[in-house]
């Protein structure tokens, strides 16, 4: 069970990675949706290329289609939009909304699945143990993020309408939960594909086609940008690596989901993302600026972790 606990850890982890390289790799190719597609399709290659190494057909059989809901099929759908969200949110809400709001609709939504059983996820009741548990990485969340101590600094990042920056607020929520239903409905194709790989290999090759068809009907410059991004970043090779981190979560969530519960997966994931976001802060790793951690994210970090092994453990 330890191991399984760690596993969600990588997971977060490789998220911030993948989070802090897309956000370079857009400074290249200057379109949110196109380094959102251009990690979408790496992503769907990498895991494809798994697949077929693995013996698997990458192929789906009408009986499949025909026999399963239909929401089966919309992991990519709204991986797509969860992953282009925060490109979208950063200059209307700040850097802190948009790193808080869609975590704390990742834990909502997380857990809601896990009580109710949504997408055939096990049903995981809520306990009063677990309450305690959510709440302490609620706080730990908000520590960590720097949102208590900045108010004055969130007030002063927006730049919207108060009505505007409400419905961009609930986006940023809307946002994080689609996360987590991502994850649960990919759990659920992985059961019903008997194979996670191949699960997560169709939700990328969805989310790509849906951002390739987006990129090109607002026109966006697909050639000429990429031949900047390709000139420009040629000594950052790894700028073209967040699809393969991004496929590697949703492959290992599509394993871990009917093992452990959707609401885990997400609550022991958030606090591997928000750790190595710290450290990407402190050392400025993958080009980003350098923002030293402060002792209050240390202790928003530890009473996060805290509350993570009370969700999960007891």
């Amino acid at each position: 069970m330890l191991i399984l606990a760690l596993v969600p850890i990588l997971m977060g982890s490789g998220l911030a990675i993948q989070t802090a390289i897309n956000s370079r790799l857009r400074m290249y190719v200057t379109s949110p949706y196109l380094s959102s597609a251009i990690s979408f399709i790496v992503g769907a290659v990498f895991l494809l290329v798994l697949t077929l190494l693995s013996g698997q057909s990458p192929l789906i059989s009408s009986t499949i289609i025909t026999s399963n809901p239909w929401w089966l099929w919309f992991g990519g759908v709204v991986g797509s939009i969860a992953l282009t969200a925060n490109v979208l949110l950063f200059p209307r809400l700040g850097s802190i909304q948009t790193s808080v709001l869609p975590v704390f609709g990742q834990i909502i939504m997380g857990m809601v699945i896990d009580q109710f059983g949504l997408f055939q996820s096990p049903q995981l009741g809520m306990t009063s143990t677990k309450v305690v548990g959510v709440v302490l990485v609620t706080v730990g969340m908000l520590l960590a993020t720097g949102i208590i101590r900045n108010r004055v600094k969130v007030i002063s990042e927006i730049n919207t309408s108060r009505v505007g920056r409400i419905g961009w607020q609930l986006f940023g929520i809307v946002a994080g939960a689609l996360t987590s239903i991502q994850t649960a409905i990919n759990g659920h194709l992985g059961a019903v594909l008997r194979s996670p790989m191949h699960a997560a290999m169709i939700s990328f090759t969805i989310g790509a086609i849906i951002l390739v068809i987006v990129t090109l009907s607002i026109r966006v410059p697909v050639r000429q940008n990429l031949m900047i991004a390709f000139n420009s970043g040629i000594g950052n090779w790894w700028i073209w690596i967040g699809g393969i981190l991004g496929g590697s979560y949703v492959f290992a969530g599509s394993w871990l989901v009917p093992q452990i519960g959707t609401g885990q997966v997400v609550v022991i994931a958030l606090f591997g993302q928000l750790l190595f976001s710290a450290l990407i802060d402190q050392f400025g790793y993958f080009g980003s600026h350098v923002n030293r951690i402060s002792m209050i994210r240390v202790i928003g970090l530890v009473i996060l972790f805290i509350g993570t092994l009370i969700t999960h453990f007891m």
